[in-house]
C-alpha cells in the first residue's frame, strides 16, 4: 500500500483528484507502481485535465503550487469531471448526481466520474454502488459517506 508521501493531489477548485501510485492512470495507460515523479511531463489529470504542477503530495515536503496549468481548449469534448461544460437535467436527475463525501478522508464520489478504477461506471449515484464498494482512497465503507453539502 502507498505511503501518503507518494500520492500526490490535485489542488485545482473542484477536482481533488489523488494519484495513487499502487494504482497508476487506467484511463492515461500509465501502469501500477509508476511514481508521481516518473509520470510522463504531458500526463494530465484524468479529472480536470490539469497539468502536473497542479499537484502536491498527500503528506511530507510540498506545498500548493500557484502556477496551475488547466486545458486552454475550447472544445468540451477532450474535457471531463469537473472541467466539463455544466451538465442540465431535471431536478431528479439532480438529485441522482448528489456527491457524497468520505467521513474518514474526505474523497469525494461524483456520480459523473465514478470510480473507473474500481468497476463503477461514470454516472452511477451513490445509491446504486454496490453495498461492498469501499472508499478507493482510506479504505472506508460506503455507510461512512455523507452527502456534500
Amino acid at each position: 500500500m502507498a505511503r501518503p508521501e507518494d500520492m500526490w493531489q490535485c489542488q485545482t477548485v473542484n477536482c481533488g483528484y489523488i494519484y495513487n501510485p499502487d494504482k497508476g492512470d487506467r484511463k492515461g495507460k500509465i501502469p501500477k507502481g509508476t511514481k508521481f515523479e516518473d509520470l510522463p511531463d504531458d500526463w494530465r489529470c484524468p479529472i480536470c485535465g490539469g497539468t502536473k504542477k497542479c499537484f502536491r503530495p498527500l503528506a511530507g515536503e510540498g506545498s500548493t503550487a500557484a502556477d496551475c496549468e488547466l486545458p486552454t481548449t475550447g472544445a468540451s469534448e477532450g474535457l471531463t469531471g469537473s472541467a466539463s461544460p455544466e451538465k442540465k437535467g431535471s431536478d431528479k436527475e439532480n438529485a441522482d448526481m448528489q456527491k457524497y463525501v468520505c467521513n474518514i478522508c474526505g474523497y469525494v464520489y461524483d456520480p459523473e466520474v465514478g470510480d473507473p478504477d474500481n468497476d463503477v461506471a461514470p454516472g452511477t449515484s451513490f445509491e446504486d454502488i454496490p453495498d461492498d464498494w469501499v472508499c478507493p482512497i482510506c479504505g472506508a465503507p460506503k455507510d461512512n459517506f455523507s452527502p456534500e453539502a
